[in-house]
């Protein structure tokens, strides 16, 4: 696939921000009739304005989008920092930390407005320019691309708040400050209808498409979104009588994209090539959110000591535990229980391979561009270590996301693309294996043609993977699987919303583990505790949306 082919991560430079904050009214700043009379700067552009709430702080280095901090799979290094709240006590109704609500219902509402206006529509008087030909076509995928999207914010909405209003008109300001919550239930029902209904009508790839525009919403999307709505669903979360239908309709969604995979194009890729420059036209992203050149997000997280570097998410010991050795499945934090001498030997020899990917190590060379290369010290009084001011306080630095090729100096500054996963294949074969073990009741149940434990197994075996299979059940399988996901899916904005879907907040996020390294290299570990309720599992409603509509009320813990 050539890279000259128009992208989101380049069209969402051009996007520009909604055009204004619509919640659920009809207000927008645009001239009506001039808006369906041209294609390009008019109707096109709307529909790219509810694309941009997608790309709205998602994954800024230092937003609360960006979630790692708050679980046990990172600490962020700067106090300062927003997702420090979540783990603070520091969000409430008042301060609910997160965009999450405004910007969906922002969509949401935009979605409503257009559908309900596309008729008025009229490019004809275009019909000779080149160009019209292409502007029909994509008319006609207009609808299906915003009711996906309708659908994303939705999930987001669900996974978030729960319970939460089912708009799917636009509203006076009068209706939008009475309307109450729907059930997650019917919410659930609402967008995998969709789904089932508008798949069909989108392609599988615009790479035939006219104008290539590579990240718009695909099939291959849509049934991802479906797949993961439904396993939320049957989560104990959202599933609190354990309904084993609501996993075997999981369980079913995600097999359909995995008999279909190879027919849309997709396949694993090295996990390495998840992320770097090229990463947006890996053949296991299913949908991904895509950035111009920068090297923001390296300024964010290249350690102190490299120029312009400010640790940001940190991993932690709890994730580096959790790792286990290639040879017999032990992890790290089975075999190293205790203090560890690093001058003694390596005890990350043998490591997952997947360690080497996402963290940095003490002795590692980083980043890799040849002008900041170098050894990274995060011992006491090492180069890179405390006392310096934001220094890891966990004794790790995070490589994966992290393009290493970026160079952050003050002159001479290289920047790259990136591309954060939304949607990618191996999260399929997690979820069909996390739904088929609990329809079925055990890891090694073919009831639906691969078992839970062979379709991890597909994951493991890759050849630049290669760990020791899963044979395990009930109880232990569990256990392994959730460490699996933790490990696979690291720093992918997963922990934050998995934990709390299983409802093992206490047992996850509460205590987590930081690795102190003194100056001789001795490795001990030290337990640091966080703030955390059960009302944690599901986000307040936004107090300045209570006031303005009292039928909302509160999510429970949060009145």
């Amino acid at each position: 696939m050539k890279l000259d082919k128009i992208c989101l991560f380049i069209l969402a430079c051009l996007i520009p921000a909604a055009c204004a904050d619509l919640n659920y009214t009809e207000e927008n700043t645009r001239d009506e009739d001039w808006t369906y009379e041209y294609f390009g700067e008019g109707i096109k552009n709307m529909v790219f304005d509810v694309y941009a709430q997608v790309y709205t702080q998602e994954f800024e280095s230092n937003s609360s989008y960006f979630l790692a901090g708050a679980t046990d799979e990172a600490m962020y290094a700067l106090e300062t920092g927003a997702i420090n709240n979540y783990v603070n006590g520091g969000w409430n109704p008042a301060n609910p930390n997160s965009t999450i609500w405004d910007k969906s219902y922002t969509a949401i509402a935009e979605v409503c407005m257009y559908l309900e206006k596309i008729h008025k529509a009229d490019i004809s008087e275009w019909e000779h320019n080149d160009s019209y030909a292409n502007w029909v076509a994509q008319l006609e995928l207009f609808p299906y691309e915003l009711r996906f999207l309708r659908a994303y914010f939705y999930f987001e909405l669900f996974k978030a708040y729960g319970d939460v209003p089912l708009v799917t008109t636009t509203l006076t300001n009068a209706q939008a400050n009475s309307v109450e919550r729907t059930p997650a239930a019917d919410v659930v029902k609402f967008i995998v209808d969709e789904i089932d209904e508008i798949a069909p009508h989108l392609p599988v790839s615009y790479a035939t498409e006219v104008s290539a525009e590579i990240g718009r919403a695909t099939r291959v999307a849509a049934y991802a979104l479906k797949a993961r709505t439904l396993l939320y669903a049957a989560s104990p979360l959202f599933n609190e009588n354990n309904d084993k239908t609501k996993w075997e309709a999981a369980a079913e969604a995600c097999k359909f994209i995995l008999d279909n995979a190879e027919a849309w194009g997709l396949k694993l890729s090295k996990y390495a090539d998840l992320w770097g420059e090229n990463a947006f036209f890996n053949q296991e992203l299913i949908w991904g959110i895509g950035r111009n050149a920068s090297n923001a997000f390296e300024m964010a997280h290249y350690p102190v000591g490299v120029e312009n570097g400010s640790s940001g998410n940190c991993p932690t010991q709890s994730l580096v535990d959790q790792y286990e050795f290639q040879a017999d499945g032990v992890t790290f934090g089975e075999r190293y229980s205790g203090s560890i001498d690093l001058t003694a030997s390596d005890p990350y020899e043998g490591l997952d391979p997947r360690f080497a990917l996402t963290v940095v190590k003490n002795g590692d060379e980083w980043p890799s561009n040849g002008s900041q290369k170098k050894v990274i010290e995060t011992y006491v009084g090492g180069f890179n270590a405390s006392p310096k001011y934001g220094a890891t306080p966990t004794g790790y630095y995070l490589k994966k996301y992290v393009d290493g090729s970026c160079v952050t100096t003050a002159d001479n500054q290289v920047a790259r693309r990136h591309t954060w996963i939304v949607y990618r294949l191996a999260e399929v074969y997690l979820n069909y294996a996390e739904a088929v073990y609990y329809a079925t009741g055990s890891a090694n149940d073919k009831t639906y043609g691969l078992s839970a434990n062979e379709a991890i197994n597909v994951l493991r075996n890759r050849a630049d993977i290669m760990m020791p299979e899963f044979t395990e059940d009930g109880a232990a399988w569990v256990e392994r699987y959730e460490r699996e996901r933790l490990v696979e899916l690291a720093f992918e904005n997963h922990r934050f919303w998995d934990v709390r879907r299983w409802k093992k907040g206490a047992q996850y996020f509460k205590t987590i583990q930081v690795a102190n390294i003194s100056a001789d290299k001795q490795l001990t570990r030290t337990a640091v505790t966080r703030e955390w309720d059960d009302k944690y599992y599901l986000y307040p409603i936004p107090q300045s949306e209570v006031k303005k509509n009292p039928n909302l009320g509160q999510n429970p813990g949060w009145e």
